[in-house]
């Protein structure tokens, strides 16, 4: 499914260097574009913004995510590898059935996120630049993003 969401989405190409660890996708395109990464996420929130209106945290990590996706392509912009220029999840994330089932959701998504770079760190570790924004990532996940969701779940 991913792959033909990246297909329509447009993929840049022309990569010219070996991607990290010499595979044909890279950990950061996973992070970027994969069903638990970055463009998701921002999928998720801003579906949760059209169907619940410009509610918090949800606005105001949306907008981090957003930071977070210009990260993950300076990273491929760097190796020269490919990915959807276009976010290939935007339209087909629909938003939770309430404000408390979109906390939760969050909850999940950014254990989830959190998990993703800790299995991705040691894939790069021979890639310092990588691992600095991956750790970033993750840290904004489990310090910043994690608790706002958690907050919010406390209030619904």
């Amino acid at each position: 499914m991913v792959e033909g969401l990246r297909r329509r989405a447009g993929a840049r190409t022309g990569a010219k260097h070996t991607p990290p660890n010499g595979g044909s996708r890279s950990r950061a395109l996973d992070a970027l574009a994969g069903e638990e990464g970055e463009y998701a996420a921002y999928a998720t929130y801003d579906a949760i913004l059209n169907t619940y209106g410009d509610v918090n945290p949800y606005a105001n990590i949306m907008a981090a995510e957003a930071k977070h996706i210009d990260a993950l392509k300076q990273i491929l912009d760097r190796y020269e590898v490919p990915y959807p220029v276009e976010n290939p999840y935007l339209g087909l994330i629909e938003a939770p059935a309430s404000l408390a089932d979109a906390a939760q959701a969050g909850i999940d998504a950014e254990i989830a996120n959190v998990a993703l770079y800790e299995e991705q760190l040691s894939a790069v570790a021979d890639y310092p630049d990588i691992v600095e924004v991956f750790v970033k990532l993750q840290r904004a996940s489990q310090e910043q993003h994690l608790p706002a969701f958690e907050r919010a779940a406390a209030r619904y």
